[in-house]
C-alpha cells in the first residue's frame, strides 16, 4: 500500500467540498423553481407568533408523546 500525503488528502477533501457546494446550490435553485411560495396573511402570522410564544413557554407536546397518545407508528 502506498503512503498518501496529508496534502493530497486535504486537496481531495477540498475538491469534494467544492462539488458538494455546487450540488447544494443546484438543489436550492430547484427548490426555488419547483416549490411555489405562498403569501402568508396577517392572521396566519399572528397564529405563528402565538405558537412560537407557546413553545418558548414550554407549552408543546413532543412527537414521541403524540405517537404514544394516538398510537402512531414510528418510521424507520
Amino acid at each position: 500500500m502506498s503512503q498518501v500525503s496529508l496534502e493530497k488528502v486535504f486537496a481531495e477533501v477540498k475538491k469534494v467540498r467544492v462539488r458538494l457546494e455546487s450540488i447544494e446550490r443546484t438543489l436550492e435553485s430547484l427548490v426555488d423553481a419547483l416549490i411555489p411560495e405562498e403569501e402568508i396573511g396577517e392572521k396566519e402570522w399572528r397564529e405563528i407568533e402565538e405558537i412560537e410564544r407557546e413553545m418558548k413557554r414550554g407549552e408543546y407536546v413532543s412527537l414521541e408523546e403524540v405517537q404514544r397518545r394516538y398510537g402512531a407508528r414510528k418510521r424507520g
